[in-house]
């Protein structure tokens, strides 16, 4: 039976017409697509999607940066202001003899979006580096807006033992790197950028409890210092602080942040405390003997609190419904023109919330004459 099944396939390798040769032609064939598929799917599964295990740690980054040409600090601007820089990377070699053909690779986010990736081939940013040497590479030329936050995530540096390796004949292999690597997919590195000051703030209309400051700062080394001041003579060092504004109007709020280098930023802006609309409602022409009642309104309802005041002084008079309403015996003022004003304050009595006046002309009360025609 053996020698009929041999002698059988010798006769179809003969013949490849034959039923049984004609399969294996094929089977043959789809052997080999098989194969180019599989070489393929390990080369596009290798170099840079390897299984890093990073326990070395050889050479290490021990400083991210956004600096100039040289690697000098770039100085402070307004938040949003554009300003052409580089990012750095400061490596450690902590091994007693010397690393070669050092690779990053990294993913560059900016404000949370994808800006860069160096996972496509890896960059490789050092020939050499000296044992327990230190040195700085710039990685990436960029276009940066002041405030914005920079980091890098799936870090992973990795590099050869091999003398005479360098970035032109580096192996960009698993096997070869996969342990002689620092870093991981999970590590994330802030990069550090320029101090910025900036803030926002809220609740400036004029039924408002008070100014909400939100701190928005960034850069440098938080955590940060705070000094505010509310242009108002007050001042808070909270890093989110309220303000309750006394009176109605403009006002220039600073802020000014100190990190942890003791470099300083400041912002400040502009603010309006707005005044509600405030009315008074009662006779503006009145008789000397007689009493007038007057009543404010605020945006067309009732206030919480009222101050009255007549010429610039405290009103005399017979004060009612917690303020709003006021009865003035003008006998008390004597005839001529008086200023009549109401001061709105919120139910506390620590803001002012609008103010208005009214001018009431007071007379006297005209006498009767009768004359006797004899």
């Amino acid at each position: 039976m053996e020698i009929k099944i041999r002698r059988k396939f010798a006769d179809d390798m003969k013949d490849p017409h034959g039923s049984s040769g004609v399969a294996l032609v094929m089977a043959c064939f789809f052997f080999l697509i098989f194969s180019a598929q599989l070489m393929q799917t390990a080369v596009s599964a290798s170099w840079p999607d390897c299984k890093f295990q990073c326990e070395a740690n050889d050479v290490t980054v021990s400083h991210l940066w956004l600096g100039d040409g040289r690697g000098s600090d770039i100085s402070s601007g307004a938040p949003g202001e554009k300003v052409p820089c580089y990012l750095w990377a400061e490596f450690h070699n902590n091994a007693n003899s010397p690393r070669h053909a050092v690779i990053l690779l990294a993913d560059m986010y900016i404000n949370g979006t994808l800006s860069r990736s160096f996972y496509d081939d890896g960059l490789c940013v050092l020939d050499s580096i000296e044992p327990k040497a230190t040195t700085a590479y710039p990685i990436y030329s960029l276009t940066w807006s002041y405030g914005d936050k920079v980091y890098l995530s799936r870090l992973v540096l990795s590099w050869e033992t091999a003398s005479k390796t360098t970035c032109s004949n580096a192996n960009r292999k698993c096997s070869n790197r996969n342990t002689k690597c620092y870093g991981g997919d999970g590590t994330e590195y802030v990069v550090e950028t320029p101090l910025v000051a900036r803030f926002s703030f809220s609740g400036t209309g004029c039924r408002s409890g008070g100014v909400s400051f939100l701190d928005g700062s960034t850069g440098g080394f938080g955590p940060y210092a705070y000094n505010w001041d509310f242009g108002d003579r007050s001042k808070s060092h909270e890093k989110n602080p309220s303000h309750i504004y006394k009176n109605p109007g403009n006002y220039t709020a600073l802020l000014q942040v100190t990190d942890q280098s003791g470099r300083t930023a400041s912002a400040s802006q502009e603010l309006q405390v707005q005044s509600c609309s405030c009315l008074i409602a009662g006779e503006n022409s009145a008789c000397l003997d007689r009493i007038e009642t007057y009543r404010v309104s605020l945006d067309g309802s009732l206030p919480l609190a009222c101050q009255w005041k007549i010429n610039g002084s405290d009103a005399i008079g017979s004060v009612s419904e917690g303020g709003v309403s006021i009865d003035i015996n003008w006998q008390d003022y004597g005839p001529g023109q008086h200023d009549l004003q109401a001061i709105v304050m919120n139910k506390d009595g620590t803001r002012e919330l609008g103010n208005c006046n009214m001018i009431v002309n007071v007379q006297e009360m005209p006498v009767a004459t009768i004359t006797m025609m004899i």
